[in-house]
């Protein structure tokens, strides 16, 4: 008798009737779903609810708005600790302020050179002094080389590791992308890349986010390729900046990258919209005034806005955002025998 009465609550139609006994789960309505009986041509997935318990249950829905994605993959990464840049800055600074300081007193030289040469020639001075002026000359211009040797080989090594465009910010002394990194007003990212794959060249901007957490990801923006590949993975390095971070260094990070392709037509829909029932997800369509029907999902990913399906929902459909698990909850409940809820 149970065997067939259940079989039955599969087959039916799921409604809900004013005359019901008391639900089990104090949270939701206070009618209780019940199954069609067999033989009812309408779907099991199908739940009635009228307006007075949609209200009760807290429904709310919204339209589906056709949207278009890019295709994205994911890649990890950190937030780079800018203590070797800043001593490249002071290293670079320091060698510029002696570079200036060198230039000076080779001009100084260079005019006492001229000048002593020519008082020997009207034979105001000696040749031997003309000789020590040339040499405080030289020397002066040996010093000037040198100095300027040193700064080109601090800038050679900061390229090896970090790039032109980084070494090129912190190389100089009033660059305003470095201060902005170094007054903490944004965050310098390292991603790297699974291995045998690159950054599109049209790609500017990825997202990232501390917890894996795609619907809070922050927006990180590309700067240039870092020059060593990862030694582990073998994958090629980017370096990001992301304004609205503030991580601390080290934090390891996921990023989602667009990558080529063609942009998939979809939905957005929130994330309380999905609901999960023996590991499958499902959402709720409210497909008349009192009428839901529950619709799995066979493919899905996460954006910001929440989820983001290409072929199961279609735009104009009215989807539940809020309630779903409720009414999951209730089309369940309307599924099990009367005689074994007791």
């Amino acid at each position: 008798m149970r065997i067939a009465l259940f079989l039955a609550g599969w087959l039916g139609f799921v409604s809900l009737t004013p005359t019901a006994a008391k639900a089990d789960d104090d949270d939701a309505p206070t009618r209780t779903a019940q199954p069609k009986p067999a033989g009812s041509n309408v779907a099991p997935d199908v739940l009635q609810l009228d307006s007075a318990a949609q209200k009760l249950a807290g429904i709310q829905t919204q339209t589906l708005v056709a949207v278009k994605q890019t295709p994205e993959f994911a890649a990890y990464g950190t937030v780079v600790n800018l203590e070797p840049l800043l001593s490249i800055r002071q290293q670079f600074l320091a060698a510029s302020a002696q570079q200036d300081s060198a230039q000076a007193r080779y001009s100084e030289a260079a005019q006492n050179l001229n000048r002593t040469r020519d008082l020997h020639q009207q034979d105001i001075v000696s040749t031997r002094r003309l000789q020590e002026q040339q040499a405080i000359w030289q020397a002066d211009k040996a010093n000037l080389a040198a100095n300027s040797y040193q700064q080109q080989l601090i800038a050679a090594n900061s390229r090896l590791v970090w790039g032109d465009t980084l070494s090129h910010w912190f190389t100089h002394a009033q660059d305003k992308n470095a201060m902005q990194l170094l007054e903490h007003r944004a965050q310098l990212l390292q991603i790297t890349l699974p291995a045998n794959s690159r950054l599109d060249p049209g790609v500017k901007l990825i997202h990232i986010h501390e917890r894996d957490q795609r619907q809070a990801a922050l927006p990180a923006e590309l700067i240039s390729a870092a020059p060593q590949v990862d030694p582990v993975s073998q994958g090629p390095r980017y370096f990001f900046k992301c304004a609205d971070c503030q991580l601390p260094f080290g934090t390891h990070i996921t990023a989602w990258v667009p990558e080529g392709g063609q942009v998939s037509s979809g939905v957005n829909i929130p994330q309380p919209a999905l609901v999960w029932h023996l590991g499958q997800a499902f959402v709720f369509i409210k497909t008349d005034a009192e009428h839901f029907n529950r619709r799995p999902l066979k493919q899905y990913s996460s954006t910001s806005q929440g989820y983001f399906v290409a072929d199961d929902l279609r735009p104009g459909e009215e989807i539940v955002t809020t309630g779903a698990q409720t009414l999951l909850s209730q089309q369940l409940k309307g599924l099990i025998p009367d005689e074994d809820k007791d």
